[in-house]
């Protein structure tokens, strides 16, 4: 693990996520000082600028997570990665066209099992809630960061928490 300085402030930013770490953050700023004390020292400073910059490609990192990382619907595991995705929207596109419509799908877990037209709109429409939480979640954040007046209160905002689960 490697970390940049900050000259302005007394915090670092752990370079494998660009977050920046300040002593209010206990657990990684002992684990920032434990790289220190081997002798190690953070590479030169970026400027407010690029942290907010580095701190909003690591959220876009962090929504991706979130929206992929599937769901649970009626008990049943759900993946929402963009192939899912894309498949819930032609069979959700079939079911709204046919009522009778009716498809065995393949579930996160592996197994399958029989979805009626209600079913198929239900778990799309989960799914797209989903989604549109996770970036939702996002954009509140973006607006945080770019927010920041310093580096002390870019340190503060905390990407990754508050996610759908």
């Amino acid at each position: 693990m490697t970390y940049s300085a900050r000259r302005e402030t007394v915090a670092v930013v752990r370079d494998s996520d660009c977050r920046i770490i300040g002593p209010e953050m206990e657990a990684e700023w002992a684990e920032y000082q434990a790289w220190a004390a081997l002798g190690n020292t953070p590479a030169p400073a970026n400027t407010l600028v690029e942290l907010k910059a580095a701190a909003l490609k690591a959220l876009g990192d962090r929504r991706w997570r979130a929206e992929t990382g599937g769901i649970s619907v009626d008990g049943s595991p759900v993946a929402t990665d963009d192939r899912s995705q894309a498949k819930l929207v032609g069979a959700c596109l079939a079911a709204t066209l046919d009522a009778s419509y009716s498809i065995q799908w393949k579930i996160a877990d592996g197994g399958f099992v029989t979805l009626d037209r209600d079913q198929i709109i239900a778990i799309a429409q989960a799914v797209r809630t989903h989604v549109q939480t996770c970036f939702n979640r996002e954009a509140a954040l973006a607006e945080e960061i770019q927010a920041a007046p310093n580096e002390q209160a870019l340190a503060t905002i905390d990407i990754e928490g508050g996610w759908p689960l």
